[in-house]
């Protein structure tokens, strides 16, 4: 392959090699994501204990992250489309990260809530910048897996926050294991040492400068100035300019939020579910999620590596309908401990491999100007809206049990399928904008 071809293939116009940096920061950045998110879920039972906590106020050190998170997704993604893409990445990481490591000093409910709502906050706002500054140096031909390549980092930072668990906890506590959230500072320095702005993004805010020096010299056209009003307009407008626009908008949420949903229902209770119903020891349990990860990681890979091949549309259509289909099986069908502990392997593939594709399709339908924003916004709505997906199920199951609710999964599938089909266009090799 000739160096020019290879160029194309992997990578969008810039400095050679910058393409990995981002990729390394962004799936870094996400990683970290994941580990400081399941920090609080895996010692939640020390920290109940330690502050007296009801089931109540345990519940609200885990809702006001998921507000914050989903704040967070708005208010940055706003902000890395209008001052910088680098910047803010690198802000939401300080934020999360120092606000982690607080903890290790905190011994008051109320300030423990608040920096739960801060790590939200910076949690909420990494995924989309980070997707956006990958989309916007990846080419065409290697975009779906380079994001499917990032939404790896949430697995392998959920993995690395149980290992960090169960080697600190025994020797040095549970506020030890806070503590360790200030190593993903040092990713903020790192990308806001070694990556530039994507070229994308520089070229728009010459643009929009060289718009504004006309507009002051009153020698811009009508024409230009609908397009410096576009620019310099909050970038949330992009995403409702027009009835297709708000049509897109509102396939690729309701599409968000079924992947999440689908994601905390299931497992934020099968666990619970397996250990009550099965009798399952904590390290069964423990064996059931580690194989569903495996299935997840392999899910994820694949999933990129087919809509670069086939195209984003077909390749989801594919994941919804093994989901439904897979679902029923799973939760009808299978009746034995060991073939729930296996087949939890396919349940992660189906059920979270879709994770592989949002990242380009949500970067391909929207400019440069909005890209953050629309990543942000609405895959963070979606996560946001998905949190109540437990509570969901566990009222459901007040009139029958929890296995049953979980049982239903499979229903949303078919919805995401109908919404994507009909709202969401292909785009598979479409150049930036």
């Amino acid at each position: 392959m000739s160096e020019e071809k290879k160029k194309n293939v992997l990578h969008a116009e810039g400095e050679e090699g910058h393409h990995i940096k981002t990729l390394a920061a962004a799936t870094l950045g996400y990683a970290a994501d994941g580990m400081d998110m399941f920090f609080l879920s895996f010692v939640l039972i020390y920290i109940i204990k330690e502050f007296g906590l009801t089931p109540g106020e345990a519940g609200s050190l885990t809702l006001v992250t998921t507000l914050g998170t989903l704040a967070g997704s708005y208010i940055f993604g706003i902000l890395a489309d209008i001052i910088g893409r680098i910047k803010v990445l690198a802000a939401t990481i300080f934020i999360y990260s120092f606000a982690t490591a607080a903890i290790y000093f905190c011994t008051d409910y109320h300030v423990f809530l608040l920096l739960r709502a801060l790590i939200g906050l910076g949690i909420g706002g990494e995924f989309g910048i980070g997707m956006a500054i990958v989309t916007e140096t990846w080419a065409p031909a290697m975009r779906a897996r380079a994001t499917s390549w990032v939404a790896l980092g949430w697995q392998l930072g959920v993995l690395a926050a149980s290992l960090i668990v169960a080697i600190v906890v025994p020797d040095f506590g549970w506020r030890a294991v806070f503590l360790v959230g200030l190593l993903p500072a040092v990713i903020a320095i790192y990308a806001r040492m070694t990556l530039k702005e994507p070229v994308l993004f520089m070229k728009r805010k010459e643009r929009a400068a060289m718009l504004r020096e006309k507009l002051h010299a009153g020698t811009i056209t009508p024409e230009e100035k609908k397009e410096y009003e576009r620019m310099s307009g909050l970038p949330v407008r992009a995403l409702f300019v027009n009835r297709k626009s708000t049509l897109v908008t509102l396939g690729l949420t309701v599409m968000c939020l079924v992947q999440n949903f689908g994601y905390y229902a299931v497992f934020s209770w099968m666990p619970a579910v397996l250990a009550e119903k099965y009798g399952y020891t904590l390290a069964k349990a423990s064996g059931w999620m580690t194989i569903s990860i495996a299935g997840m990681l392999v899910g994820i890979t694949v999933f990129g590596i087919l809509a670069d091949k086939i195209g984003r549309k077909k390749t989801f259509g594919l994941w919804y309908i093994a989901g439904t289909i897979y679902c029923i099986m799973y939760f009808y069908l299978f009746t034995s401990q060991e073939a729930l502990l296996w087949g939890s392997f396919f349940l992660g593939l189906t059920v979270n491999g879709m994770m592989g594709g949002y990242g380009a399709i949500l970067a391909e339908n929207y400019t440069s100007e909005a890209r953050s924003t629309a990543e942000n916004l609405i895959f963070g709505t979606g996560r946001g809206l998905a949190g109540f997906g437990p509570a969901i199920i566990g009222w459901l199951a007040a009139s029958s049990s929890v296995y049953s609710a979980m049982s239903l999964v499979f229903l949303i599938y078919p919805i995401a399928f109908v919404a994507m089909y009909f709202l969401v266009p292909e785009t598979k090799g479409k150049a930036m904008e």
